[in-house]
């Protein structure tokens, strides 16, 4: 049987998540920024940005998805990580300059009181180049990069959303729709978290996680993919809700 590697090599274009292995070694491992999209690891090159790969004759290109999302404090968002600092991580959030993690983060989240040691902390050992991680955002500094917290009392998301995030299917859409998506007060992101059996996480930073069967993904990925192309559209509401097949409660509408 053909591999998913095998499959992505006879390809000329396909979509890669954060994280997600390449075939074989890029064309470029850097734009002209100097920002980097893929990461070499011991199972090989990963991609650090969502985007589509296009095979050349010359190797890998990848076309990142553009959508520069702007941090916010307490916001929690989803991200990769990219690199590591003497004293933590470095995370691509999908802002414009890259967030940071402290490791005493994860020591105090681990329930530990000690002081962070390089000499005897090893940060490889806990995260990983490419890793889905979850935090909030608890403070941006000078240079506009967002420092990470892993504390889940600064926010309303549950604890098993913080830190290490595993075997999630990523959807990534514009930071403008999240809005619509959650609906007011909750409303739409509740029908379809009610309607369909797994675990959604939504991140401010336009990062939506399912981890379920991959036909409920496909499903919660289409109902999305609506959403985002009629988010003005008349009896938006009750298109989702028939594609869930559940109907609307009295006094449900296109407010929601």
């Amino acid at each position: 049987m053909e591999s998913q590697e095998e499959r992505d090599t006879n390809k000329k274009m396909w979509i890669v998540t954060p994280g997600e292995k390449v075939p074989k070694r890029p064309r470029y491992g850097e734009a002209n920024s100097g920002e980097t999209y893929f990461v070499k690891t011991p199972i090989g090159y990963v991609a650090t940005h969502l985007g589509v790969i296009k095979k050349t004759g010359r190797g890998l290109d990848l076309i990142p998805y553009k959508n520069v999302y702007t941090p916010r404090r307490g916001d929690y968002v989803v991200g990769v990580v990219t690199a590591y600092a003497p004293n933590g991580w470095i995370v691509d959030i999908g802002a414009s300059t890259k967030a940071f993690l402290a490791a005493q983060e994860l020591i105090r989240r681990q329930g530990g009181e000690r002081r962070f040691d390089p000499k005897t902390y090893d940060l490889t050992q806990q995260f990983s180049i490419g890793d889905l991680i979850g935090a909030v955002i608890y403070d941006i500094n000078a240079q506009s990069h967002a420092i990470l917290s892993l504390n889940p009392e600064k926010t309303t998301v549950s604890p098993r959303h913080i830190g290490k995030l595993n075997g999630y299917f990523v959807i990534k859409v514009h930071t403008t729709k999240i809005p619509r998506i959650i609906g007011k007060k909750g409303s739409m992101i509740k029908m379809i978290k009610e309607n369909i059996d797994g675990d959604i996480v939504i991140g401010q930073n336009g990062v939506i996680l399912f981890k379920g069967d991959y036909e409920k993904y496909l499903l919660l990925k289409k109902i999305i993919n609506t959403i985002i192309s009629r988010t003005f559209a008349p009896g938006l509401t009750g298109k989702i809700a028939s594609m869930l097949g559940t109907t609307l409660e009295n006094g449900e509408n296109d407010t929601s």
